[in-house]
């Protein structure tokens, strides 16, 4: 693999950027350029689903408010050997196993033993009308071996989550799925932006879902990231919250962090430390580093819309493993990479894949 290392990293993991055209050939793929698309690891690969693509200016479905269109495909990315980063090895999957809606900015997790992808939330839109909400079900099921799309179907009870999108979303190792906030808009049927505060679970095993009320919760946020740690804590970064209901979105700052754990069923809140100004962001990404220890933060966006604003530094570091948390900003070697927002970063045994240039 042809990799971009970062100082004072290295021990850590290298940093591979994936960024495509659309070319397709055989059946492979180079996926179009795409942001808010979800990214699922399973065993070597790495599937891609939906995401929003901007729709070229020449094209007359292309005005100011009308620039970009959602994607209801599925491929995946080979890593079981080594590719050059300017070809890689992507195979389409959409013939058989095409998305029931354009989506983006849904959550999917990696569940069953790895049998299942959990498609949670997300615009959902009609690729024929271009119509929002074009499904009943908040969850959505991808089943890895038949390459088919379902709905969790007869046996589901609990409080089922409400419709939403941009949520923070894991699944720990006993098939329970963990969503937290997220936000209404247009897309998914508000006429007003509201940004959500609850807590849902989803338990695969016995497709439950409960609503968590607990004490000391955080604000409302959406876009803010969700990184599991070994002992079962949830460390939430990041995003935007909201005073009321059709109110703007207000940045969250980078220090005030919260952490729920799972085993335990409690919130606290956590301040870091930081050497210098973090801005705040939304689109980003975090991703626990092989140490166990560091949150690996990159990229993502102060604004929304067209003309976003990069946030500074864009790689950022957090130490974990004591109280209070600490950042740091290393200054990276090689290439820098363009303006990311709503891209995808998986790890892979010491690598991080970052996907696509994202937007809003």
């Amino acid at each position: 693999m042809s990799t971009m290392n970062f100082k004072d990293v290295l021990s850590l993991l290298s940093i591979i950027f994936i960024l495509s055209r659309n070319v397709l050939y055989g059946h492979s793929l180079k996926p179009e350029p795409r942001g808010g698309h979800m990214a699922t690891l399973v065993n070597n690969k790495i599937y891609f689903m939906g995401g929003s693509r901007p729709i070229p200016k020449n094209s007359p479905e292309w005005n100011q408010t009308h620039q970009y269109i959602l994607s209801d495909e599925v491929f995946y990315l080979d890593l079981s050997s080594q590719f050059n980063i300017d070809s890689p090895p992507f195979t389409n999957l959409s013939d058989i196993s095409r998305m029931p809606f354009g989506s983006e900015k849904g959550s999917t997790v990696l569940g069953d033993s790895g049998q299942r992808i959990y498609l949670n939330g997300g615009v959902q839109q009609n690729m024929a009308t271009l119509n929002y909400n074009a499904s009943d079900s908040i969850l959505w099921i991808y089943t890895i071996k038949s390459r088919q799309w379902s709905t969790t179907g007869p046996g589901t009870h609990g409080t089922l989550l409400p419709r939403r999108r941009s949520t923070a979303t894991i699944i720990n190792s006993k098939n329970v799925i963990y969503i937290f906030g997220g936000r209404v808009d247009l897309d998914t049927g508000s006429s007003v932006l509201i940004i959500y505060d609850d807590f849902f679970t989803f338990d695969t095993n016995s497709l439950e879902w409960k609503n968590l009320s607990l004490p000391n919760h955080p604000s409302k946020r959406s876009h803010c990231t969700a990184t599991l740690m070994p002992d079962g804590r949830i460390i939430y970064i990041g995003g935007v919250t909201q005073n009321n209901p059709g109110e703007d979105a207000i940045r969250i700052h980078m220090t005030e962090i919260y952490i729920f754990d799972t085993v335990q069923s409690t919130w606290l809140l956590q301040t870091a430390n930081s050497p210098e100004n973090i801005d705040p962001r939304v689109g980003h990404t975090a991703v626990l580093a092989p140490d166990n220890n560091t949150i690996v933060i990159l990229g993502g966006t102060q604004s929304y819309g067209v003309n976003q604003t990069t946030p500074y530094p864009v790689f950022v570091l957090l130490d974990v493993k004591s109280e209070p948390f600490q950042y740091s900003a290393p200054t990276p070697s090689g290439s820098i990479p363009p303006p990311l927002a709503f891209h995808t970063a998986t790890l892979y045994q010491d690598y991080m894949i970052v996907a696509f240039v994202g937007n809003e």
